[in-house]
This record gives structure tokens, sequence and C-alpha cells, in this order.
């Protein structure tokens, strides 16, 4: 389900009060009525039904109206200040002041999930400015259709510990209600979101795995290495092993109607008691490019995470166990799976197809292959981390830096793709909290804080920008 239904109501219209008087000064200057400010806002919020009217309402009238709606409705617009009682519905709000149109008493910045902006029915002198305050709105909009989005998600998750799988939540997560309670608080949030989860043992992957036509993955892994910067550490064989498991987890997306995937990748794949699973590196990196989900070792918090920033920034992000080095003033991220095009559009980062750090050159007959995707330095990045359970966000950005001038043989440490942020660590390290968040973490490139922000508010979670 991809529309949202959004109620529209007006509580004042063109100039109010002693304003009104503009007009007969200035008949030149445009004064914009409702249905031009709604015309404009249609026209920057695709996938968006407005319903309701543009005719002046009172909050009485409004308020009925939108409970008669509830089931059908996902979000309000509200030009003017929102009565409690609509806020204490649950819906989300975006609530505009239409500067001279109204006082703005009683509007203010309100609690729960209700995002503010403000939109002069003059438009100011800067044709610039007014239409960065038309998307402004429109992107608070959007940010209730991002929500929409989720809803219906299927994530296919493979593994033998159902439901969460093997890594996260780790003991200091689940400590307090134990894993079965830890476990019922997460699914029930995670329906609060809309997601539902498709759990399927490794036996049905590993079988497909061994199935998989063999020209189809000599042809994926013959374009893998073609585009890459060369081979290390791995062979064509395992290249070939690591795209018949990418055909296995497409396949078995396709069968249980999924929109993204996780398995249990690496460490656990290793441990495998049929014999070491090939690496998801490859796979997870290739789904990640054309834009599917497919975060590895069943971390689903990073899964959800990287849902939406796919939605609100165009790429799946960079998932990673997180670091903080205080005396550096850095933090570090890595894994061994990253999207081929960081900023998730045509640009394309320079990879080397290698085997996994857990396996010896030596021992490359098994373990499958990944990849150390070079990723740009000295760009702004934004790193975040939703918890389903606590419904939390953590946020904060930093700027790229070079890891090899901060450590010798950076691309052989632990993990093959790596990135080391500059940042205030101080500040990161006192407010780390691995209870709540785990010790992974989403990097995406570009300065996304506010969209993140402005998207928790809308889902009622709380953001912790921990840079702040």
């Amino acid at each position: 389900m991809d529309t949202a239904r959004i109620y529209v109501a007006f509580t004042s219209e063109g100039l109010g009060g002693s304003a009104q008087t503009f007009s007969l000064h200035h008949p030149d200057n445009r004064v914009l009525n409702n249905e031009e400010v709604l015309d404009e806002l249609r026209q920057r919020c695709e996938g968006v039904e407005f319903v309701g009217t543009t005719e002046v309402a009172d909050a009485t009238y409004v308020l009925g109206n939108v409970k008669g709606q509830r089931s059908g409705l996902d979000g309000v617009l509200y030009f003017g200040a929102p009565p409690e009682d609509l806020l204490a519905l649950g819906l989300p709000v975006v609530a505009v002041h239409p500067l001279w149109g109204q006082w703005q008493e009683p509007f203010y910045a309100y609690e729960g999930k209700v995002l503010t902006a403000t939109l002069p029915v003059i438009p100011d002198a800067s044709g610039d400015r007014f239409e960065a305050r038309l998307d402004a709105v429109a992107r608070k909009i959007m940010q209730i259709r991002t929500a929409v989005r989720m809803q219906g998600l299927r994530i296919l998750c493979i593994t033998d510990k159902p439901v969460l799988g093997e890594y996260e939540p780790g003991v200091r997560q689940y400590a307090a209600e134990g894993w079965d309670g830890y476990e019922r608080t997460y699914l029930n949030h995670l329906a609060e979101l809309g997601a539902e989860m498709v759990v399927r043992p490794q036996d049905e992957m590993v079988a497909k795995q061994k199935a998989a036509s063999d020209a189809e993955a000599a042809a994926i892994a013959q374009k893998w290495i073609a585009e890459s910067e060369g081979m290390r550490g791995t062979n064509e064989t395992q290249v070939r092993e690591s795209a018949k498991l990418y055909l296995a987890m497409k396949q078995m997306m396709a069968e249980y109607d999924c929109d993204a995937v996780t398995t249990e990748g690496y460490g656990f794949f290793m441990y495998y008691p049929g014999g070491p699973i090939p690496s998801q590196g490859l796979p997870s990196s290739q789904f990640y490019t054309d834009g599917i989900v497919a975060t590895s070792e069943t971390l689903i918090d990073s899964l959800v995470t990287q849902q939406f920033g796919l939605w609100l920034t165009g790429s799946t992000g960079f998932n990673g166990d997180y670091i903080v080095d205080v005396e550096n003033s850095k933090v570090y991220i890595g894994h061994c799976e990253c999207p081929l095009n960081p900023y998730g559009d045509e640009r394309k980062a320079p990879y080397v197809v290698r085997n996994l750090p857990q396996w010896p050159v030596d021992q490359q007959e098994i373990g499958g292959a990944c990849v150390q995707v070079n990723l740009p330095d000295d760009k702004v990045v934004t790193v975040a981390k939703m918890s389903v359970h606590d419904r939390k966000l953590s946020l904060f950005t930093g700027r790229t830096v070079s890891g090899s001038e901060l450590f010798p043989g950076w691309e052989d440490i632990l993990c093959r793709t790596k990135l080391a942020i500059h940042v205030d660590a101080g500040k990161l390290f006192d407010r780390l909290d691995w209870k709540t968040f785990g010790w992974h973490r989403v990097a995406f490139f570009g300065d996304h804080r506010e969209a993140f922000r402005e998207l928790a508010t809308v889902l009622g979670y709380e953001t912790v920008e921990e840079d702040r």
C-alpha cells in the first residue's frame, strides 16, 4: 500500500484581520487562496490523496469528520492551530501556520506526532524562499506517506533461530524481559509499523543455492568480477558460489512475495551443520545496488532503518558494526557488504572482490566471496539506527575521512568495507546506548538529519541525537 490518505482542513481563507486592507494598497500583489495552496502541494506530493475540502471549517466540524473517517485516514494536514482533541486521535498531523492569514497564537511546538511549518498567504519577496517553504511543507506531508509505505512490507528472514535470529538483540538488550518477552514486544511494535515477518529455515535456502543454475551464476559472477578493480584472496569458483546464493535468495523472495530479505550471514554461515554457506557479501551488495534491502545477520532493526532510509534518501545505506574512537575523534562502521552505488543513483564506487576476513587465503575452496567498496572521503554522512523495541531513533552526522591515513593496512582490519567518520567522539561515547540500539549503525551519504527526525515524529518515535 503506497498511497497515503490525508485529511486537509483550512481554518481561514486569504488575509486575516486587519491585514485584509492589504489588497487595497497593493492590488497587484498576489494573495493565495486555499485551492491554490493545496494545488501547489498536490503537485509536490506524489502518492498522496488529499481528502476534505478547501472551504473554511471550524475545529468541531473537522474533528467530527476525522473521527468519522479515522480508519481510512493516514494523517491530517491542518492549516491553523490543531485542537488537542484532534491530536489525541493519534494520527500524524502536519500543522501549518497560514502567515498573515491568522495570528499565530495558539499555534506552538506540539508534542506527539505533529510536524509544524509556516506558509504565508502573501508569497515571500524571494520566489526561491517561497518555493522552499512549499517544498518543506510537502516534505513533511511525504513523511506520512513514507510511514504508510511500511504497511504491508514483507520481510523474509532466513534463520534457524526464529524470529529475530542470532545476532541482535544481544544479552544486554533482552536481559530485562528475557528473550521471549523482548521478542514479543518487538513483534508487536513491528506490527504497529505494518511490516510482516516471513521466517524460513537455512536448509531451504541452502537447497536452492545448491540447485541454482550454474550458467546463471557464472554470468552474474563474471559481471561482478568484470566491474570490479580486481580480486584478492578469493577466486572465480567462490564468486560463483556467492552468485548461486544470490539466486537462491532472489527465488525465495519471489516465492514468498517478500520486499526485503535478511539471512544469518558471515559468522553463523561458517558454522552451518551442512558445511559453510557461501558469503552473503556480494548478494547483499547486488540487492542494495538494485534498491532492495538485504541486510545481513538477521539485523531487523538495521533492516527497518535501511528500508525507511531507502525511501527517504534513495539509498539503502551502509550497515555495519559500530566503533567509537574517542582519542582520534572518529567513529568506524564496517561490514562485508555495501551498495555499489552509495548515493542510490548512477554514481558507482570502486570495489574489490575479496574473501571474507575469517577465511585465510589458503582456505579458498570454501567461504564464497565478499566485497570491499572504497567509499568516498570528505563527504557528509548521516548515521542512524532505529530501535523498534524501544520506539527510538539514534541519529548523528559527520564527515568521512581516509581510514588508510589513520591505520596501516586499513583495508585488512576486520570487515572488508569500512567508513571512518570525523565526529565529536567524546559526546558519542558518553551517550553510547548498546542496550537500546545494539552494536550496528547505518550510514547514509548526505545530510538527512531533518528527514529522519521528521519521520521519527510521524512514527511516534523518540529521536536521540547522540552528537548534541
